[in-house]
């Protein structure tokens, strides 16, 4: 029963692109609504352009 409590948990979320000049990039970005920010944390991208925030999730892919 915990295998489906925990994908039911699992929302999916959408990869937001940015591009070299979005750099360096910090999460929560300016847009976001202010209720829903967490402390300001700049994302590191792995050698394919993908990073993840440790707070909320928020995946980043970086394209050209």
């Amino acid at each position: 029963m915990s295998e489906q409590v925990t994908k039911q948990s699992v929302k999916k979320q959408e990869v937001i692109k940015v591009k070299d000049s979005d750099l360096p990039l910090h999460c929560p970005m300016p847009d976001q609504t202010l209720w829903n920010q967490h402390p300001r944390v700049f994302m590191a991208f792995d050698k394919e352009g993908r990073a993840s925030c440790p707070y909320c999730g928020n995946r980043y892919q970086l394209i050209e």
